[in-house]
């Protein structure tokens, strides 16, 4: 017994691993544009950009996005989320060969777009297998590895630069990209798209290899539970009128939010604009330097959500959204109150500052609604709808990331950086009264909280 249980820890830390390998190259991709316009910007590059061509650089992977998520989303739906996970491979192995032969913008731009297409579809699907493979105590964790594998990847991208050529790098993440592909094969369909496919022998022939059929009870509690799960969902409905029921309008609409708060917050802007982000708030250090120190922050701020798998995430959620808050006022009033000086003292509070939103980012506004997503559908349209909402996560991304540069040239760092930090409060009021707690909860436990009140009580009778 001792040794089955030793056994499916490995085999679940595995599983974690090699589907989380994904989120280590996304990782690097996310700062890659950050390295790759300060190159550019350099006198000695051939190839030279303006602003606007410097927004489409750091941008167009996200318009592309939900291209992948829809149709990764449908794939991971029909051919199970082992297989969409490789095919969300393809594209990204090809971008780094585009890319570590580019010569031109247009090159660049066509390697980027290409890019896009992996960067959202790899995220989804790595929730969803961990989602249905991990038990409902160890999901969080799981969560959280996956988490680490991307701030790993970001502080990696950094240090690849300081050593290698952009070019150079770009081919050192295609070879990391095909062995990640590779990999997948190692390991099965998860046992709950098994069953839901009808393919009930394979399903018991994945739950072995997990080693989850310890008893025959537990089996059949899995397997009533997924099937309550489904009886939540009206199965008469289908296509847009399934949208109609409470179990998925409404969480479809909390998510939505949290997304908006999200991106509001400004993360993703200090990914893809870390070395000028940090050049527009007058930071006295290289930016390269101080870039490495924010991986650092982020790899440690995956570490201690890991550890906190056990804390309620709406509580996460409050503290982050107010660190983050905390922090991007610190950074105003310091850029404020040295406006016109010209080597402004206390310099290590502004990088303090920058740390700690990093940190604070990673305690949920970061991880958070990527996960949720695989958490609070049914089923039978989890891929589907999860797809759907990320489509519009990204293009909030896309519209933020895109006009950064000119709200920062109309307006200046000081408002834009005061709006991130209205977002972020505000991130903070919505993990305390309207973020459904899914800690703990097992997928038939949480559609059901989102019946309505009438088709509650009809479940609830003997």
């Amino acid at each position: 017994m001792l040794n089955t249980k030793i056994i499916r820890h490995l085999k679940l830390s595995l599983c974690t691993c090699l589907i989380s390998y994904i989120q280590f190259v996304i990782g690097c991709s996310l700062v890659f544009s950050s390295i790759l316009l300060a190159k550019l910007k350099e006198p000695t590059s051939h190839i030279k950009i303006n602003i606007e061509e410097e927004s489409w650089i750091a941008s167009v992977p996200i318009l592309i996005c939900p291209i992948g998520l829809l149709v990764i989303g449908v794939l991971a739906d029909k051919i199970g989320r082992r297989k969409a996970l490789q095919i969300a491979y393809i594209p990204l192995i090809t971008s780094w060969l585009v890319l570590a032969y580019a010569n031109s913008l247009k090159s660049i731009i066509i390697g980027r777009i290409i890019l896009g297409i992996s960067l959202g579809s790899g995220l989804s699907c790595t929730y969803l297998y961990l989602g249905e493979v991990c038990p409902t105590e160890y999901r969080q964790l799981s969560f959280s590895v996956a988490t680490i594998f991307v701030g790993v990847g970001m502080m990696s991208e950094f240090i690849f630069a300081m050593f290698f050529h952009w070019q150079t790098v770009s081919m050192i993440l295609f070879v990391i990209s095909v062995i990640g592909c590779g990999s997948l094969f190692l390991l099965p369909e998860t046992p709950m798209w098994l069953r839901k496919q009808g393919r009930i022998r394979e399903a018991e022939a994945a739950k072995k290899w997990l080693c989850e059929d310890r008893t025959a009870a537990a089996t059949v509690v899995a397997a009533n539970t997924i099937a309550a799960a489904d009886d939540v969902v009206d199965v008469t409905r289908t296509g847009w009128r399934l949208v109609t029921e409470p179990i998925v309008w409404k969480p479809m609409l909390l998510t939505f939010t949290f997304f908006v708060c999200q991106q509001g917050s400004g993360f993703y802007v200090l990914l893809f604009y870390s070395v000028d982000m940090l050049k527009d708030s007058h930071v006295q250090w290289d930016g390269f330097t101080v870039t490495v120190f924010l991986s650092v922050a982020r790899v440690v701020g995956s570490l201690v959500f890991s550890m906190l798998h056990h804390v309620r995430r709406k509580t996460l959620t409050v503290v982050s959204g107010c660190g983050m808050a905390l922090s991007l006022v610190v950074i105003v009033s310091y850029i404020h109150m040295y406006r016109d000086v010209t080597d402004p003292p206390y310099g290590i509070l502004q990088i303090f500052a920058f740390i700690m939103y990093m940190f604070f980012a990673l305690l949920a506004m970061l991880p958070l609604p990527w996960i949720i997503c695989g958490e609070i559908f049914p089923m039978s349209i989890k891929g589907t709808i999860s797809g759907i909402i990320q489509v519009f996560a990204y293009e909030i991304m896309f519209i933020v990331i895109k006009i950064y540069p000119f709200l920062v040239l109309n307006y200046g760092i000081e408002y834009v950086f005061t709006a991130f930090a209205a977002f972020s409060l505000a991130s903070a009021f919505f993990g305390a009264f309207v973020m459904p707690e899914t800690k703990g909860k097992s997928l038939n436990e949480i559609l059901r909280s989102f019946e309505s009140r009438k088709k509650s009580m009809k479940n609830n009778l003997p």
